[in-house]
């Protein structure tokens, strides 16, 4: 088995009968990978060894582990280098989504002097931002607030303008919003991980599935978008708002741990796709006796959550088009498998 497979895997179906989408379902799977490799360690050990398996997300995973283990022994409190490293892996992976990613899922090609200014000067992307994205300067944008950035987005002076005002024409369904948890949902949350050994594949929050990421920490911003169902342009807007942000050192990026008992606790960090947990429990000796993840994906892809919801009003002729955009929306951080299966073959 290959570090590629220990990440995880993601099954996307859509079915349709040639009239309609009758049914989407997604399947995120995950094997025991930390539990099976950090057992009977020191967890101060187990962190240091756990971040270097994932090639995605890897500080935030380093900070989450660290957090989990500090918190067994007493307060447990990020480092402001830690976040600012958190901060900086976060805007690299918006970053790529906007610039190569997002322009190919509008049929469109990427911008390539904009790439080439961020691969040339990566420290000066709020210039390239100016340039290429926004049309006006980072600070200036920002300061339009929401119906300011409507308004900007309708005048479609650069090209994320235009796909930004043509993402206000498509609605479709979507689920409540997790945003960074309190000291007290973040011991509940950690209690459903370790107690509950579905929780990692299919967690929920007050008994409904959530979505989390961007869209949840700009939801203040963008609240009338999503709650007029305009779901694809509440998401691209709060992505660029967060990239913007992030640009200018302003995203206020969080991490946080709680103690269960003496022998469990668990952390949470904001990453680009979402909020990631690690919760650890040790046994009579100090010893790692459990290591559960939740990463994003697995909030943003439950099977009855977003992606599902994104799908809800697709045409069967839309049917592919329509799946890939709205994982991209949610970025899953493995790569996926998409079935498109005909209900009439199997009647």
């Amino acid at each position: 088995m290959t570090l590629e497979h220990l990440a995880g895997r993601l099954t996307l179906t859509l079915t349709h009968d040639g009239a309609a989408v009758t049914h989407c379902h997604s399947e995120f799977s995950r094997p025991p990978l930390a539990a099976r490799l950090l057992a009977g360690a020191a967890p101060a050990d187990a962190a240091a060894r756990l971040a270097p398996l994932f090639a995605v997300c890897r500080r935030a995973h380093a900070l989450a582990a660290d957090l989990a283990a500090q918190a067994l022994h007493g307060p447990a409190t990020p480092r402001p280098e830690a976040l600012a490293e958190l901060e900086a892996e976060a805007r690299q992976d918006i970053l790529r989504r906007v610039a190569l990613d997002w322009p190919l899922a509008c049929g469109d090609s990427p911008d390539a002097d904009f790439v080439a200014a961020v691969r040339a000067q990566p420290a000066a992307l709020g210039q390239a931002l100016q340039d290429y994205v926004l049309g006006e300067p980072c600070a200036d944008w920002l300061a339009r607030g929401y119906h300011g950035w409507l308004a900007w987005a309708r005048q479609r002076h650069t090209q994320y303008a235009w796909r930004l005002a043509d993402l206000m024409a498509e609605s479709c369904g979507g689920m409540p919003l997790l945003s960074f948890p309190s000291e007290g949902e973040l011991a509940a949350l950690g209690r459903e991980l370790l107690d509950d050994d579905q929780f990692a594949q299919t967690p929920s929050w007050v008994g409904s599935p959530v979505e989390t990421g961007p869209l949840a920490r700009q939801a203040n911003w963008v609240a009338s978008l999503f709650a007029a169902e305009y779901w694809p342009a509440a998401r691209m807007l709060a992505r660029l708002i967060e990239l913007v942000r992030l640009s200018q050192g302003s995203a206020g990026y969080q991490a946080r741990a709680v103690a269960l008992d003496p022998q469990r606790a668990v952390a949470v960090v904001d990453t680009a796709r979402g909020l990631l947990l690690h919760a650890v429990a040790v046994d009579a000796h100090g010893q790692v006796a459990d290591w559960r993840i939740l990463p994003p994906t697995a909030w943003n892809f439950h099977p009855e959550g977003a992606w599902a919801a994104a799908l809800d009003r697709v045409l069967p002729e839309q049917a592919e088009a329509a799946a890939r955009r709205a994982a991209l929306w949610l970025d899953p951080c493995v790569e996926y498998q998409l079935m498109i299966k005909d209900s009439r073959q199997y009647a």
